[in-house]
């Protein structure tokens, strides 16, 4: 066991994310707990309910962490199409879950005890949706930014649903890949909005 004041706050706040990361990396959410991230670390469960309030909190930093990451991974893509480059986004959103699956789930079933996410998730939640309408306004310059926004989430939400399926491996299609089929969702939206370009579904 650590001796008190072997680390400060802030050393003890990151060994305790690391060891959540390390768990999720491996083993689902349900089978972790505040003592066995105290233990992990070499600390007592009342030293992170010092520093992080209550383990809600703790799987919040958690979630936090996991999208920030996402959201590199996401700005990455430098695709000079637009059209395209949404279509790169949605793989590379599905392979981040795919690889990351417990971490991915933690981020859309955490839930508060009063329903509200603080304002920093709610911001890194924004800046993924913004990427999507920073490449749709590109296309589409005529459109009204609300209009945009509602159209980035319906994207995205099929998106993520089919990516949910394929965690699932609920899919049920046989012969065609995620890939193919995030790549149709995009297509057959971008059409619908008027996009011109000849975009096929595979």
């Amino acid at each position: 066991m650590a001796r008190r004041k072997e680390h400060t706050h802030e050393e003890i706040r990151e060994m305790a994310i690391t060891a959540v990361v390390d768990h999720l990396e491996q083993d689902q959410l349900s089978s972790l707990s505040l003592r066995k991230v105290a233990t992990a670390i070499g600390y007592v469960p009342s030293t992170l309910i010092n520093i992080f309030g209550r383990y809600q909190v703790l799987l919040l930093s958690v979630s936090e962490l996991t999208l920030q990451q996402l959201h590199q991974s996401l700005k990455l893509v430098d695709e000079q199409d637009n059209a395209e480059a949404i279509v790169a986004m949605a793989r590379v959103y599905s392979r981040f879950a795919l690889a990351h699956p417990h971490r991915f789930n933690l981020v859309f079933e955490l839930k508060m005890l009063d329903d509200h996410l603080p304002p920093l998730h709610n911001k890194l939640i924004k800046e993924l949706f913004g990427l999507v309408e920073w490449r749709l306004a590109s296309l589409f310059n005529h459109h009204e930014q609300q209009e945009l926004q509602k159209h980035s989430r319906v994207i995205w939400a099929g998106i993520h649903g089919l990516t949910c399926l394929a965690l699932d491996d609920k899919l049920f299609i046989e012969d065609t890949t995620l890939d193919d089929l995030l790549h149709c969702h995009v297509d057959s939206h971008l059409t619908a909005m008027g996009y011109q370009k000849d975009l096929i579904c595979c």
